[in-house]
């Protein structure tokens, strides 16, 4: 059986290459080097959901290992890449997913064997509910991230006057990147809903209390205030362009917040490291 070891070096080698050759095609701009980025990107995914489907993430006896959640979230955001990918027929959904997949990869490797137990009084369906639901948001949010990060700058420089030319050609319209923003924020949102509540109904019979002041809870409960305000001004208050970009990047950046430095440095019910 190939170890966890091997398939994250593996699968970080097809993601590095992805990267490498996603950012020349765009800075050469070349359509074919875009093109092979994906395809590489694509193979990485596929060497990564066989991983899964294998079992290989399961090799520790007590539980999934922390990298193994890193490893989920990562293939949810380039799941969410190449799925914006065929559908909008434009690469750079899928060429900023992928430094993000290899980002978590790279957050992965020191992780692969620490377990996390999963209390027995939660059963397996609502904990796959609870942790699917938010990597399936967090993963939507990164398009909503990469979208609204690269609308700031385009809007920026058209504003200053600045030259829009060369790779900056070659990027989405404004009109897109706010599109995939919105899309994002309608799909994203209910799902994060979905795993914050899930979480909350666990909490009572695990912890004895629904709210514990864990700081997870804490970031979460802010994270998600913030996404209601994006959510309902989008579709209440019809908001387009700088504000909902703007909003959208925040709350990306809170919830790296969450899973970088709540769950490995802090003490939580949550840390991926128990101090």
């Amino acid at each position: 059986m190939i170890s966890p070891e091997l398939s994250t070096g593996i699968t970080i080698i097809f993601y590095s290459l992805a990267v490498a050759t996603g950012i020349a095609g765009m800075l050469t701009r070349r359509p074919i080097l875009r093109k092979w980025g994906c395809c590489i990107a694509l193979a990485g995914f596929a060497c990564q959901t066989l991983v899964l489907a294998l079992g290989f993430h399961t090799a520790l006896p007590n539980g999934l290992s922390a990298g193994a959640y890193f490893q989920l979230m990562a293939w949810f955001i380039v799941l969410c890449g190449i799925l914006a990918w065929v559908k909008l027929r434009q690469e750079a959904p899928l060429i900023f997913a992928a430094p993000l997949g290899l980002m978590l990869f790279i957050m992965s490797a020191p992780f692969l064997t620490s377990v996390i137990v999963v209390p027995n009084l939660l059963s397996t369906a609502f904990y796959t509910l609870h942790v699917g639901a938010l990597f399936l948001s967090l993963a939507i949010l990164s398009l909503a991230f990469a979208a609204g990060g690269l609308f700031l700058f385009l809007e920026n420089r058209i504003k200053s006057k600045r030259s829009v030319t060369g790779v900056w050609m070659d990027m989405p319209a404004l009109s897109m990147l706010d599109t995939i923003n919105a899309f994002a924020v309608v799909t994203g949102y209910p799902l994060f809903t979905l795993g914050i509540l899930s979480g909350l109904v666990w909490a009572k019979p695990v912890f004895g209390s629904t709210m514990t002041g864990d700081p997870k809870e804490v970031v979460s409960i802010i994270i998600w205030l913030l996404f209601s305000i994006l959510f309902h001004n989008r579709l209440a208050r019809g908001w387009k362009g700088r504000k909902p970009a703007q909003l959208a990047v925040c709350i990306f950046l809170l919830c790296l917040f969450s899973v970088v430095v709540v769950n490995t440095l802090m003490e939580s019910h949550h840390a991926f490291l128990k101090h």
